[in-house]
């Protein structure tokens, strides 16, 4: 078996992928290529059942996932891997963002591949830098069912009655008070469908408070195998991180909360949903409608923030045809 580092190089031009290639195995290295981004994540997912990467040399520029999205997917996953971050369109704030995002260094192309070479050694040694093995992260679950359910209380209803009764109540695993079309949001979760039905008929249905409601169930997306395999790996040690800093879920009190109903071309919805899955501000994102919705969880310090994201990366990825925006409001402020 062979005993040289293993490297891949993610990169979505060939004659870089090839000139790395070349050098880094003229150094000793053995060398494998991706062009796009979740085909890196596939082989990086494969490798762990042989020989794990020991590095990983990731372009920010690629035509399916940002690579510093990519970046968050990998060290999210396996943290002890390192990954060096190159690009051809740098400013003087990229490497303290690769830094802050967990990157092990960054190079501005052009490049000398012993460069990349040195800092593969001042790195770490090979050996040190397999990724962190899954059985640290807790094992998995069942996992639940779950439905999002939009309200509208009738005319003269007490909507502010109608969010405290439902706030804690069985099956509600949060309830937030909206401004536009809805008044509520329901996020239920039962261990199956029916489930989810009952708990529909007693808090929505059977209220003398709401006057219409929508309910959205959330679907698993098909995704490629290696793919959801990596998803799985990511979301059980995202877990575990939780676990260890005593965090509940993914949503932090204090920050705006907004929801995005995205309708999309079913025939993207795999690339999509990678792609959003590693969205900053998207904290949940979820499947729904046969695979023509997407309904994502949105949280930001800051309006702007979440009016930006939406304007200069989601409604420009492929595939999304609208977007309609629910911004949560905190009766407690009132």
């Amino acid at each position: 078996m062979s005993s040289a580092p293993k490297v891949l190089v993610v990169d979505d031009e060939a004659p870089v992928r090839r000139q790395l290639k070349v050098g880094l195995v003229q150094h000793g290295y053995e060398v494998e290529e991706s062009e796009e981004g979740l085909d890196a994540l596939s082989k990086i997912r494969t490798a762990r059942g042989g020989r794990p990467f020991d590095f990983v040399v990731l372009d920010i520029c690629l035509p399916d996932i940002d690579g510093l999205r990519l970046l968050n997917a990998i060290k999210g996953t396996y943290p002890q891997l390192p990954v060096v971050i190159i690009s051809g369109y740098g400013t003087e704030a990229t490497p303290d963002t690769v830094e802050s995002r967990s990157g092990s260094a960054y190079l501005d192309k052009p490049f000398e591949v012993s460069t990349l070479v040195a800092e593969f050694t001042r790195i770490a040694h090979p050996e040190d830098a397999r990724p962190a093995q899954v059985s640290e992260a807790p094992p998995e679950v069942r996992p639940l069912e779950s439905a999002y359910v939009f309200a509208k209380a009738r005319a003269g209803a007490d909507a502010f009655g109608m969010f405290m009764r439902l706030t804690g109540a069985e099956g509600v695993c949060y309830c937030d008070p909206l401004v536009g079309d809805w008044d509520l949001v329901l996020l239920l979760q039962a261990t199956d469908h029916k489930g989810i039905d009952r708990l529909v008929a007693r808090h929505v249905e059977s209220s003398a408070d709401v006057g219409a409601y929508q309910v959205h169930h959330c679907e698993q997306p098909q995704l490629p195998k290696e793919c959801a395999a990596f998803l799985r790996e990511y979301e059980r040690m995202q877990a575990a991180e939780r676990l260890r800093v005593g965090e509940a879920d993914r949503r932090r009190p204090g920050m705006l909360t907004a929801y995005a109903l995205l309708d999309v071309e079913p025939a993207r919805l795999p690339l999509l949903y990678m792609k959003l899955r590693f969205t900053d501000y998207v904290v949940y994102c979820d499947v729904t409608d046969g695979g023509r919705r997407f309904l994502l969880l949105l949280q930001a310090k800051l309006d702007q923030e979440l009016q930006a994201m939406l304007r200069n990366e989601i409604r420009v990825m492929p595939g999304v045809l609208r977007i309609k925006l629910l911004s949560a409001l905190n009766f407690w402020t009132k």
